[in-house]
């Protein structure tokens, strides 16, 4: 299933444009030689300070994805400005919301197929809980989800590809790649803070991930997660041998 035989495939990714990922997620990508997706919430200060930053992401070779420009959770959260709660979108918010996510995406460099991730993996709009993943399909390659499981490439929803939380001790994260060689699945870990900001990773626990990874290079493919959605994509098309 896997290119250049590899029984495995991992995505990185991470969450929302915060500083402790440009500090500390990005030299460590770079001493281990491994691309990763940057899920970028539009309005994110961090993100509009620096723009330059995120352009020079793509040219490093990683992937820069929408999260939508201003990441509408549920209200239940404590932390959901009023307004901006999923139960005060409708299907053209979300559109126009969508586009302006677009647009920032192709101004900072990064080209088509695009990807998306779900905000507090949410997919659904207003008080009924309408889904938007429609919408999604329409400008997207693929959408990360959540959820605790390893992908099965044969049968995983491209538009909602579950991914575990990445702010767990090392070798729990390196469990999860082991799980994946098992079964020969797709393994996409998210991340927010790297050691700092929130929801954090500390620094020795992804530090051990990213070695494990660049150690297994042979067996774990490591790749951004639009590249590894249109490769499944691509062969699950493909006609039967």
């Amino acid at each position: 299933m896997w290119p250049h035989g590899a029984r495995a495939a991992v995505s990185l990714t991470y969450d929302d444009a915060i500083e402790s990922q440009i500090d500390n997620a990005v030299p460590a990508l770079a001493r281990h030689a491994l691309p990763a997706t940057f899920f970028l919430t539009g309005s994110s200060p961090y993100l509009q300070g620096h723009l330059d930053v995120y352009r020079g992401l793509v040219a490093a070779g990683h992937e820069l994805g929408s999260h939508t420009m201003n990441h509408p959770c549920d209200r239940a959260q404590s932390w959901v400005k009023p307004g901006f709660a999923l139960q005060d979108y409708d299907s053209t918010r979300m559109r126009k919301e969508l586009d302006d996510s677009i647009s920032q995406l192709k101004d900072l460099g990064q080209k088509e197929p695009l990807s998306f991730a779900y905000p507090c993996g949410s997919s659904w709009l207003g008080e009924t809980h309408v889904s938007y993943e429609p919408l999604i399909e329409q400008s997207f390659v693929a959408a990360r989800g959540v959820g605790p499981s390893v992908a099965d490439p044969s049968t995983v929803p491209f538009f909602d590809v579950p991914s575990p939380m990445g702010n767990v001790a090392g070798a729990a994260l390196v469990a999860w790649v082991d799980r994946a060689l098992g079964s020969g699945g797709w393994v996409v870990f998210v991340f927010h803070g790297v050691a700092g900001d929130y929801l954090d990773v500390k620094a020795d626990a992804h530090e051990t991930l990213l070695g494990y990874l660049e150690q297994h290079k042979s067996s774990v493919w490591t790749e951004r997660f639009g590249t590894i959605a249109s490769y499944v994509k691509a062969q699950r098309a493909a006609p039967a041998q």
